[in-house]
């Protein structure tokens, strides 16, 4: 026998905590994993096609969901009608406080994740239609079968949304009333909004991210239904969020679980990275705040690699076993010791359960804590007092790895014997490995992996050499009574071995990699990443006027701030490229010396752009314009005054509005358009006077 089933909830309700505050796809499956995890789940199961589109763009500007569903089933506890009415849909309702359910999970005794009752919406910010299936409650007998009473409905955001009373009644499904064998909950979501669904091995690291929880009773598996079961990629299962991290860097926070407001403080330490306890004068474990202690227990540290993206940076907090919330530098401001080791490297664990114990300190969408308030406060000033601490002790082993991983791949010492050989020279090799050791230890770990960058560094150490030597020279020359012209021959003879050495190298690299360009260009069979990859390693090739985003400060704020404003508007991910990420979107940006910002994007060879590919760049100028006008963004006018994008492909095939907005952007020289050919052509244009020297250092 079915239930008749009834909604207490407002539009405003649905639109604010659900739609505004959950519009990424794992994000929402994170929520329901949730939910799974407080009804004593041991196993919950996400069926979802993996590294795809949940919707298609049509024509006319609008969205049409694919016939596709995700699903999140679990083994928990379950509910039974009457449970779903009064729990589950019942909006806002918070479980901690209920007498029947509680602060902990009624098998496992687990302390429950959820709080606020609204992660129930989350959903209906990428989908239109959630339907649930559970069973629960006693289990009962009837008719002759036994099992657990069912409870199934489906909801309706538009229904929800349209309906003029704040009563809504969800549709009831086939199952609703029937037994079933045993305890569980299916959630299944369709009719979906134009997201995306990451990649199985992304998923993976985003929900280990999001759950720091190493359990004997708790899985959680992924199966990619865009893939067959033979596919190795068609499932995985969840594992623990792990960094390598850097030697001697880790700080740990040691204390029993959970960790609630107490007065047992004695019971909780800091450690060093030796393994010695951190002097209390420092910092704690936690602070106290009005006669209590409040602690906290997990690790910080460095990683042995810059973090790659969002998922590494910086330190996770959980609540409860729950992620609520990342930081870089808990809003540390600039100018402190280690700060761009700090920044670039640190990452860690921590785990705070009186976040929400008595005034709920972590944001309702999980992405910050409430820092201005009182214990958040507290908490801010703790986390800064550690990374300070930690920018101070590893300061001195982070420049000693990073010079001698510089020596490593550059090989430095070699390449300035190749500069230097002969006997007379040695001190010219010497000086030159010494500016090495100083210039080393203030290289990125990003700048490690970037070919160009190290090579760079080496020619510098070569070419700064003979200028370094000009105080050993006069002081020779003071000591033996040499004239002043025979000195000064003789430090110009240094300095132009250098600079040929060096300027030498460079005319038969960017030779190679012009010739190596033109070889790509005449190719109907070269890919996108092939020419990506070769502008990676020679930015020069697209304009030698242009400076990459990471020349200053200022240039490197809007490069992040505009990451920040695309994400918001349109739910994406894009990233200005300094030529050191080239699988985001847009291929490169770069400064001229115009002050103008200039995005590229490439196209493989004898490829025509279509609709679909322009609606893209649309975007770019809809976000940039919008970012540039925003009256908070004043202040980045004064460091680009406009923006340009230039389109490197080999025709068009564009119709109607897209065709339009191409040939304004185009007629008002806001769009550049270049062809291989005629791209390779300003190339050789552009070195004309470099491959002349080329030419003339070829005959001596």
């Amino acid at each position: 026998m079915s239930h008749k089933y009834k909604m207490l909830i407002s539009r405003m309700t649905v639109d604010k905590l659900g739609v505004k505050l959950y519009d990424r796809v794992y994000a929402v499956i994170a929520e329901l994993i949730s939910n799974s995890y407080d009804a004593d789940a041991t196993k919950v199961t996400i069926q979802a096609p993996m590294g795809q589109y949940l919707a298609v763009k049509q024509k006319d500007g609008t969205t049409k969901s694919k016939d596709v569903t995700i699903e999140v089933c679990d083994n928990g506890i379950g509910m039974e009608p009457d449970e779903l009415q009064n729990f589950y849909l019942v909006v806002g309702a918070e479980r901690r406080n209920d007498p029947k359910r509680g602060e902990r999970s009624q098998k496992f005794k687990r302390a429950v994740m959820g709080r606020k009752g609204v992660g129930k919406l989350a959903p209906f910010g990428v989908c239109r239609v959630v339907e649930i299936m559970s069973a629960g409650g006693p289990r009962v007998k009837e008719g002759g079968s036994e099992g657990y009473r069912v409870a199934h409905v489906i909801l309706d955001k538009d229904q929800i949304m349209s309906d003029t009373s704040e009563d809504y009644y969800p549709e009831i499904g086939s199952e609703d009333g029937k037994l079933h064998d045993a305890t569980y909950t299916k959630i299944i979501l369709r009719d979906f909004y134009y997201r995306r669904v990451s990649d199985i091995k992304d998923l993976s690291r985003q929900l280990s991210q999001r759950f720091g929880i190493e359990s004997s009773d708790w899985a959680i598996e992924l199966c990619d239904t865009s893939k067959t079961a033979s596919d190795p990629d068609f499932k995985t299962v969840v594992g623990k969020f792990d960094l390598p991290l850097m030697e001697n860097s880790k700080v740990q926070f040691t204390g029993p679980k959970p960790t609630l407001r107490t007065q047992n403080a004695h019971q909780y330490k800091a450690i060093g990275p030796e393994g010695n306890p951190i002097p209390t004068d420092k910092f704690k474990a936690g602070f106290e705040y009005e006669s209590y202690f409040y602690p906290i227990v997990g690790w910080m540290a460095y990683a042995k690699e810059p973090y790659k993206d969002e998922l590494m940076a910086g330190v996770r907090i959980y609540c409860r076993g729950k992620f609520a919330a990342q930081t870089l530098v808990f809003n540390r401001k600039a100018g402190f010791t280690g700060e761009h080791s700090i920044r670039s490297y640190l990452v860690g664990e921590i785990h705070v359960d009186w976040l929400d114990e008595e005034e709920d300190l972590i944001q309702t969408d999980r992405r910050d804590i409430l820092w201005s308030q009182e214990l958040g406060s507290l908490f801010e000033q703790w986390g800064q007092k550690v990374i300070a601490y930690l920018g101070l002790i590893t300061r001195d082993p982070m420049r000693k790895s990073m010079q001698q991983r510089f020596f490593e791949v550059s090989n430095v010492v070699e390449r300035v014997q190749l500069a230097f050989p002969s006997d007379s020279q040695k001190m010219l090799r010497d000086t030159a490995l010494g500016v090495a050791k100083h210039l080393g230890k203030s290289m990125r770990g990003d700048e490690l992996t970037d070919e160009k960058a190290v090579n760079d560094m080496v020619d510098l150490c070569i070419m700064l050499a003979p200028l370094q030597d000009l105080d050993k020279k006069l002081q020779e020359a003071a000591d033996v009574e040499l004239t002043p012209l025979r000195v000064i021959t003789g430090i110009l003879k240094s300095a132009r071995i250098a600079e040929t050495a060096t300027f030498g190298r460079q005319v038969q690299k960017r030779l190679e990699i012009i010739d190596h360009l033109e070889s790509l260009k005449d190719n109907e069979e070269t890919q996108e990443g092939e020419l990506q990859k070769l502008i990676e390693s020679a930015p020069w090739l697209i304009n030698p006027q242009w400076i990459p985003m990471t020349a200053n400060q200022a240039l490197t704020t809007l490069k992040r701030e505009f990451g920040k404003f695309y994400k918001k508007n349109t739910g994406k991910t894009v990233v200005l490229s300094d030529f050191t990420e080239p699988t985001k979107r847009p291929d490169f940006a770069a400064f001229s010396q115009d002050g103008s910002l200039q995005l590229v994007e490439i196209k493989k060879p004898c490829h025509k752009i279509d609709n679909t590919e322009w609606d893209r760049i649309q975007t770019y100028f809809d976000q940039l314009g919008m970012f540039f006008s925003d009256p908070n963004h004043a202040d980045f006018k004064t460091v680009a005054k406009d923006f340009y994008i230039t389109l490197v492909c080999d025709g068009i095939n564009l119709t109607g509005a897209q065709k339009t907005a191409y040939d304004y952007y185009h007629q008002n020289k806001k769009l550049i358009i270049l062809d291989w050919s005629s791209f390779l052509l300003r190339t050789k244009k552009a070195h004309q006077s470099f491959l002349e020297e080329a030419d003339r250092l070829k005959g001596l």
